[in-house]
């Protein structure tokens, strides 16, 4: 609205292939997310994917129908979240270190981290922490209205899980180190799973050390979601993309974790952390974007917002 003077800086980051029950934040054994921790992220540990791949649930994520209405075949032709926010004013950047965006970023700014020419952090494969290095020029270089950065990880992507993270990530060994899986045990899989997640840990420590530096001039905030979960050799199944009538929980289960700044106030903390076990899905990252953003549409729904309920005063968000 005009009379918002305060400017957000929101970076999303999608995941790929992680699980909510692999992450020591929702008390998982192992110690995958010490950054997280560290940083006091908020874990909300009941957090459901609309599908059990990127081809689906990506584009479903971003969209108003909710999963009950969503099309795969129809997402192209309708707007999307980020539609919406471009077109309210938001200066709109996605960065995609996976497959590509599905279809969501069509008609914004968007730019390929998968190949060394672009990408200045890559070893035996081009690493999802590239995409942090140019994002400070970005945020000078856009001196008005919010700012919202898109970040597609290639995260815990299978069945090479192995390669997902520099050598220096594994810590969990032996780690399987093909992508036959039928060449490893369950506990080598898992080790290099769990690999994977503590440099996606690692990741999104250094996401949140940009906004900290950002946060004199913005509120900032981090949202990360990942697309879809994984099986690890439960029942002897691996990998995703069952149907999600028939998935198991292990594929549609997965981590959300919310952190904001030192100058985003208007969220009453002690609030989302009573709520943050209540059961969110995917339809629910339409409508608390809106309302991170401050940005008014029909469209928005308060009962899907996460935040709705934890904001400290009404600041001519959205209505």
């Amino acid at each position: 609205t005009a009379g918002d003077r305060d400017r957000e800086l929101i970076i999303l980051v999608i995941g790929e292939t992680a699980r909510a029950d692999r992450l020591s934040i929702n008390g998982y054994e192992r110690d995958t997310t010490p950054r997280l921790k560290e940083a006091k992220a908020i874990s909300l540990p009941n957090f459901w994917a609309c599908g059990t791949s990127t081809a689906v649930s990506v584009p479903c994520m971003f969209s108003s129908n909710g999963m009950g209405r969503f099309s795969p075949n129809q997402a192209g032709s309708e707007e999307n979240l980020l539609d919406v926010v471009q077109r309210a004013g938001v200066n709109v950047l996605w960065l995609d270190n996976n497959s590509d965006s599905k279809g969501v970023a069509l008609r914004v700014p968007y730019q390929d981290f998968r190949s060394p020419e672009i990408n200045t952090v890559c070893d035996s494969e081009c690493r999802d922490e590239g995409m942090l290095v140019p994002l400070q020029d970005y945020i000078d270089s856009h001196p008005k209205g919010d700012i919202l950065i898109i970040l597609h990880q290639m995260g815990n992507h299978g069945p090479a899980y192995y390669k997902r993270y520099p050598p220096a990530f594994e810590k969990y060994r032996p780690a399987c180190q093909s992508k036959d899986l039928s060449r490893c045990s369950n506990e080598e899989i898992g080790n290099a799973y769990d690999n994977a997640l503590l440099y996606t840990d690692h990741f999104l420590g250094k996401t949140i050390e940009l906004l900290k530096r950002n946060d004199k001039n913005f509120e900032t905030a981090l949202f990360y979601l990942s697309d879809h979960g994984e099986s690890l050799g439960e029942g002897g199944v691996y990998l995703h993309g069952l149907p999600r009538a028939i998935a198991p929980d292990s594929q549609l289960h997965v981590p959300a974790i919310l952190w904001f700044g030192s100058g985003y106030d208007e969220v009453d903390l002690p609030s989302l952390l009573r709520k943050r076990s209540q059961r969110f899905s995917h339809d629910h990252l339409f409508h608390t974007l809106l309302g991170l953003l401050e940005v008014r549409s029909a469209r928005y729904k308060p009962e899907l917002d996460v935040l709705d309920g934890c904001r400290k005063r009404d600041r001519g968000g959205p209505a």
